[in-house]
């Protein structure tokens, strides 16, 4: 085994530049960003969306290259925080602020020599213009592939008009990576603590079904989609998706496999917060090349060792090391 084949590599993690706040104080207000400063730190908000939080360890480096050291990581893949995408803003000053924050990005990247790659934003108004920053992104900045929000405020991905998307990033060949956010419809249910932890894995459930229904990787064979979480409650009750499927109360469109279920095995998912026992069973959904390491850092920055969870499920000693460096070498890297 070589060095970088036992690199460990988290796949799923979340930034914000502290260069964009910064630009964000003195340009910000034209594309409808403004800082606010807080107690806690400063905070971003947007117009046409409720207040949001300080940024707290999204906007800072030491704490995250301290907590990367003492999990023994040697890469890690970036994205935006999704409640900063900007998706209630205007479709041309989403775009302007998803180029800006993919450039701070990729300077944050070009600066700290081989510890992140990064994940692009797009303006998920305009299909045509997500597909258009996800080709700047992928070719001119180096960017890996996109994480766009599962349940965009006042967006629907299973719609038509975000063909343009799925077309440019099969035809790139880097994946989408789906991700709630905490304005989709899983954030409205009660009791609100509820929310962070059976919340997020519905908008990604919920969302996910409706793109294999609407027939989304019939279409575009060769997508490649990352589905946060262990794939939410998907890959567990996809009987019952099923069972609709078979009945027709739940068949929008006919499909070429014989069930939706047939789908997961083209999928990819992450080990965020999952138990062995999940991991287990995703193995068994998906397989271990489809299966990678993830923090979501800050928000699940754990104090345990995330490849714990992983050793205790029981794996080939092979499928620990796709699980943990090796399913991602090949999605994001091409290496076979």
């Amino acid at each position: 085994m070589t060095t970088q084949e036992s690199q460990l590599i988290d796949t799923h993690a979340h930034i914000v530049p502290p260069s964009l706040v910064a630009e964000a104080r003195t340009s910000g207000k034209s594309l409808g960003v403004t800082v606010e400063d807080t107690d806690r730190g400063p905070a971003l908000q947007f117009d046409g969306l409720v207040p949001l939080r300080p940024l707290g360890g999204l906007a800072q480096m030491k704490p995250r290259l301290e907590w990367m050291a003492e999990q023994g990581l040697d890469l890690q893949i970036l994205a935006s925080w999704l409640d900063i995408h900007g998706y209630t803003l205007s479709p041309d000053n989403a775009a302007t602020w998803a180029r800006l924050f993919n450039e701070h990005l990729a300077e944050l990247i070009a600066s700290h020599d081989g510890t992140f790659r990064g994940l692009a934003t797009v303006p998920i108004q305009d299909g045509t213009m997500a597909a258009k920053e996800l080709e700047y992104a992928v070719k001119e900045l180096g960017m890996l592939g996109t994480m766009v929000s599962a349940d965009p405020v006042g967006h629907d991905l299973s719609q038509d008009s975000y063909e343009p998307l799925w077309a440019a990033a099969e035809s790139l060949g880097v994946p989408v990576v789906l991700h709630p956010a905490t304005h989709g419809f899983g954030g409205g249910i009660t009791p609100n603590f509820l929310t962070f932890s059976l919340g997020r894995t519905l908008d990604t459930t919920i969302t996910a079904a409706k793109l294999i229904l609407g027939g989304l990787f019939d279409r575009h064979p060769r997508l490649k989609m990352v589905l946060v979480h262990g794939g939410g409650f998907l890959p567990y009750q996809a009987a019952r998706i099923d069972s609709g499927y078979r009945t027709g109360s739940g068949r929008p469109v006919e499909l070429q496999r014989d069930k939706p279920s047939d789908y997961l095995p083209l999928l990819y998912y992450d080990t965020v917060n999952m138990s062995p026992d999940s991991i287990s069973m995703m193995r068994n959904v998906a397989g271990a090349d489809h299966i990678m390491l993830g923090s979501d850092y800050v928000f699940s920055g754990t104090t345990e060792s995330l490849t714990e969870p992983v050793r205790e499920a029981g794996l080939e000693p092979a499928e620990f090391q796709l699980i943990c460096c090796g399913s991602a070498r090949r999605l994001f890297f091409k290496e076979d």
